[in-house]
């Protein structure tokens, strides 16, 4: 993706290298800015992508589709979580996360510094 740079555009509109559009001002005789093939073509893509990603086939009529694809997407991201109420049951390996968050070691104190039974 990049922004709008046709000689028309609109310089450093949103900060440093960040151009944007104008509308012109014909009494300044400042011309509105030229729209070029790059930039839309970029900006088509970024869509594209998104709702391609989502598994949903591109369809002239339909509005909804960036809207749907993002839903999907985080839908998907979500199932993968972890659940807040489940305080940890639902972790499939649990070893290897105490390991992970490094309490390896602490345990194996922990376990060491309690009476065994006799």
């Amino acid at each position: 993706m990049h922004r709008i740079d046709t000689p028309t555009a609109q310089k450093d509109k949103f900060g440093q290298g960040k151009n944007g559009f104008t509308n012109g001002d014909p009494a300044t005789g400042r011309r509105a800015t030229d729209l070029n093939s790059d930039m839309w073509d970029a900006v088509q893509e970024e869509v594209c992508t998104v709702i391609e990603a989502a598994g949903i086939q591109l369809s002239k009529g339909e509005h909804t589709q960036l809207h749907a694809a993002i839903g999907r997407l985080i839908d998907e991201q979500v199932k993968t979580r972890l659940e807040k109420n489940q305080n940890g049951a639902d972790i499939p390996n649990k070893p290897l996360f105490l390991q992970n968050v490094g309490l390896g070691e602490t345990i194996n104190l922990a376990a060491g510094a309690l009476q065994k039974s006799q």
